[in-house]
């Protein structure tokens, strides 16, 4: 049995046009874990609990922008571990 960490990957897709839109960034630096921040100003925060907080920073292995398609997904995240 190959022994392996856990990967978190995460995609950015659009959002829906009724909804408030975020703002995000990707820092990308080839030297760092790849992170994505999401600011989220006060006044779209209407609803949420924790509304003090307008920026949420995450780290990932890979982070896909909304260009990426499902192929490109597959590629990258699937068929390396369906080839082990």
């Amino acid at each position: 049995m190959v022994k392996q960490t856990i990967q978190v990957f995460a995609r950015v897709k659009p959002t829906a046009r009724k909804q408030p839109q975020g703002i995000y960034s990707i820092d990308d630096d080839e030297k760092l874990t790849p992170s994505l921040e999401i600011i989220l100003p006060r006044d779209l925060a209407d609803g949420f609990v924790n509304n003090k907080r307008e920026s949420y920073k995450f780290k990932f292995q890979k982070i896909f922008d909304q260009g990426a398609n499902q192929e490109t997904i597959f590629e990258n995240i699937a068929k390396p571990v369906a080839e082990r």
